[in-house]
């Protein structure tokens, strides 16, 4: 068995790399995606298809930009406005109506997200919020911070599930999306989280397929950034200063706006440093310093056409027209290059436009056979999909901003006699 697993993999490198040189010999142009780099890429950037790290990625590595995912002709970066910890929906209401309203003025829609603990599921104002276009995710019931403080994982994962099933019992609403309790604060998100709980599913068979709970900084190391964006006057970080470091904060990525995977089951869409939390810690709250630097982080995210997501809350950090001042500042600078979005839109553009209709989970939360990395070290992430209703692979050509598909020769998983599934043990691997 072990000698025909080996076999196997074999034939699934052999598989990939002979389409990549039938796709080279019938078209010159793909040559530039093609060349022998692939074979001399770090290790490293194929360790995430075989751990649950919600660090993995940084600065040097493949990006996923917006483009290659948004599905929509001169969309070039993305803005997810994710406000936290709803219960009291008038009290949401009255904080959200003035941004709801400016950002319907763009396009029609309120594409933005809530985060929710309790929430009524009889609500009539998330019906209507829902009608605008806001998704509402998950947050769990408790808001135990850190979220994994007791030894009890049950008790850990019963307050998760709970609230992914009472996202689900609200009429219309389809939960894509979770956040991790102060999550902005302190050490609380983990790998444990991932493979202990948003990885499993609920007693009633539900589960998710994003997570926004990890913070990118941007810094002054990244040197596709002009200085006055990332640094102050006097030559420090723009945005290090916001990390709370007298709590021994840590979580972070730096100078990764994209959307990156964990464990292959978890699209992680990365929150901007500062969190309107952050703000309040480092210099009080409503300070206009804070909305210049998360204008700052706007155009940052526009240069490297990556997403922007801020998180933030209703209680008392910033006021609700700071919020409107950024948008105001997305579109004035950005026009129609720039895209608001809910977490459901990010997750529904990803899973069509990306994954070609593919979820990153089955229909029963298992892994569905999506691989996202850089098949050919041009630091751009490519797509192999695996499974019984697709297998193919897709190779982004950054010049022309466009997918180039070859097909795929196995898949990631097989179901044997008795209706088990197995996986067939597939790993990628770099040569030379």
């Amino acid at each position: 068995m072990r000698g025909a697993r080996h076999s196997f993999i074999g034939f699934f490198l052999v598989g990939i790399f002979c389409s990549l040189q039938t796709a080279e010999s019938e078209d010159t142009d793909l040559q530039p995606l093609l060349r022998s780099e692939v074979l001399a890429q770090e290790a490293r950037s194929l360790t995430h298809l075989d751990e649950i790290n919600p660090y993995a990625f940084g600065l040097h590595s493949a990006k996923l930009t917006t483009p290659q995912w948004i599905g929509e002709e001169g969309v070039e970066s993305a803005v997810v406005l994710s406000i936290d910890d709803l219960s009291d929906a008038t009290k949401y209401e009255n904080y959200l109506r003035p941004i709801l309203n400016r950002l319907k003025e763009i396009d029609g829609r309120a594409g933005m997200t809530i985060t929710a603990n309790r929430p009524k599921p009889d609500e009539p104002l998330i019906q209507k919020w829902l009608e605008e276009g806001v998704s509402i995710e998950a947050h769990t019931t408790k808001h135990a911070c850190p979220m994994l403080c007791k030894s009890d994982l049950a008790e850990n994962k019963a307050d998760y599930d709970q609230c992914v099933d009472l996202l689900f019992s609200i009429p219309n609403n389809e939960p894509v999306g979770f956040r991790v309790p102060c999550c902005d604060s302190m050490n609380a998100t983990s790998p444990c989280f991932f493979a202990e709980l948003f990885g499993k599913t609920t007693p009633n068979g539900n589960f998710l397929t994003l997570d926004s709970s990890v913070f990118t900084i941007f810094t002054p190391d990244d040197p596709a950034l002009p200085k006055d964006l990332v640094e102050e006057p006097d030559g420090r970080g723009r945005f290090q200063k916001y990390v709370p470091e007298d709590r021994g904060f840590v979580n972070s990525i730096e100078n990764y706006p994209y959307p990156y995977t964990i464990g292959n089951f978890c699209w992680e869409l990365p929150g901007v440093m500062p969190s309107d939390w952050n703000a309040f810690h480092f210099h009080e709250a409503y300070n206009p310093y804070t909305v210049e630097d998360l204008q700052s982080a706007i155009d940052i995210t526009a240069i490297k056409q990556g997403l922007f997501t801020l998180v933030f809350h209703p209680h008392g950090w910033i006021r609700n027209d700071q919020i409107v001042s950024l948008i105001d500042h997305a579109v004035f600078h950005h026009g129609n290059k720039i895209k608001f979005l809910s977490f459901k839109e990010v997750s529904d553009r990803l899973t069509e436009n990306l994954l070609l209709g593919q979820s990153i989970r089955n229909e029963k939360g298992e892994d569905n056979g999506v691989r996202i990395l850089d098949l050919n070290g041009d630091g751009f992430m490519d797509v192999v999909i695996g499974n019984d209703n697709l297998r193919i692979t897709r190779v982004w050509n950054p010049e022309k901003n466009e997918w180039i598909d070859f097909s795929f020769p196995v898949s990631f998983h097989s179901v044997d006699g008795d209706g088990n599934r197995f996986s067939n043990g597939i790993r990628f691997g770099i040569f030379g």
